[in-house]
């Protein structure tokens, strides 16, 4: 149970603290929602956190996702947005199975251990094919529930780009500050 909090907790201040990066960079320009579907920061903690801790991160990714929007919407965040937030965890979970059922690739890597192809090989697959799916599902549900959305391959296209474009940003913010922790040795890394 202990861990499950500790999964929980950091979980969820790790996926708000991104969405409230992305929030802030994103509704403080002029073309709001456009430039921020270009580079989709929240995409990459929701891969990650699910990679790394499995079905124990969803119930914080789904809050992180529901309540991120809500704290910059306010009032004005539709309900749908939350059946999409349920698409878009299921289409990490989907990539993620796809991977194990096809044996592409082994799912036996640190994000810890020195950064080879080997180690995010399975990370970068997640990636591609959850943004594929979520590109689709999440406009799908959007434009169900929303009349005046209009879904084109464009859209669907830029969806696609924003959730590798954002995965990748956080994914190498992430191998810069676990190198820089693994030569400061702030924290004790077992190189075999």
């Amino acid at each position: 149970m202990k861990y499950f909090i500790q999964v929980t907790l950091t979980t969820y201040i790790g996926a708000i603290l991104v969405y409230a990066l992305w929030s802030y960079i994103t509704f403080s320009g002029p073309d709001q929602g456009w430039v921020g579907s270009l580079v989709y920061l929240p995409h990459g903690p929701r891969v990650i956190f699910y990679c790394f801790f499995g079905v124990r991160s969803l119930p914080a990714l789904f809050l992180a996702e529901t309540t991120g929007p809500a704290l910059v919407y306010g009032d004005q965040y539709p309900d749908f947005w939350a059946i999409a937030n349920i698409a878009s965890l299921f289409s990490v979970v989907l990539a993620v199975e796809i991977l194990k059922w096809s044996r592409v690739t082994t799912f036996n890597y640190s994000i810890l251990n020195k950064i080879n192809f080997a180690n995010y090989k399975f990370l970068i697959l997640v990636i591609v094919i959850s943004a594929l799916f979520n590109s689709i599902f999440t406009n799908l549900i959007v434009s169900a529930f929303n009349s005046d959305m209009q879904i084109t391959v464009m859209v669907v296209f830029r969806f696609f780009i924003g959730d590798i474009a954002g995965a990748a940003v956080f994914l190498t913010y992430l191998m810069i500050m676990f190198q820089l922790i693994r030569k400061r040795k702030i924290y004790k890394v077992n190189d075999n």
